[in-house]
């Protein structure tokens, strides 16, 4: 009797092992961030450097690189299977809590994991691709900006996938 249950617990944890754990789980720590050059988004095909941050970056299980405009591009590309395997690194730029949000930032930005940085969902803003959600580094951060615009909730990434597919049309 132990045999068979040493057996069905390795079959099931090789079943495991085989699906794989959620994406937002398994960030590989050897992939790094990369500058921004002359990328184009690889959701909607404009430079991405000449887009407002937070920018995103994906590194596939493949080493396949993808650079998207904004956060809301990077939920759709996440949400799409990829020929490339699940999502290994994802990266954020941060912002800094004083920018203004009217306008245009196209300076570069520092990259953080986008499961450690602190997402604002909420606000209002244009030019911008998709829903706008805004990047931070620090809970501090995030929450400074989030009490200045009414509605709007600071999320971890977990829950930036979730508030992602409820706000869904």
């Amino acid at each position: 009797m132990r045999m068979k249950s040493a057996l069905a617990m390795l079959c099931g944890l090789t079943l495991l092992l085989a699906c794989g754990v959620p994406d937002a789980q398994q960030t590989d720590l050897s992939y790094q961030a990369e500058a921004l050059a002359e990328q184009e988004c690889a959701v909607c095909g404009m430079s991405v450097r000449d887009q407002s941050a937070p920018r995103t970056q994906v590194v596939h299980r493949d080493g396949t690189r993808f650079f998207l405009c904004s956060i809301g591009d990077l939920m759709v590309h996440l949400s799409s299977p990829s020929p490339h395997g699940r999502a290994a690194g994802i990266f954020v730029e941060v912002m800094e809590p004083d920018e203004d949000l009217a306008l245009s930032l196209t300076d570069r930005h520092p990259w953080a994991r986008a499961a450690d940085a602190f997402h604002v969902v909420g606000v209002e803003r244009t030019r911008i691709m998709g829903r706008p959600v805004l990047a931070y580094s620090d809970r501090s951060s995030a929450n400074a900006v989030a009490s200045r615009y009414p509605g709007a909730r600071v999320v971890d990434f977990a829950d930036l996938e979730a508030w992602w597919r409820e706000t869904l049309p």
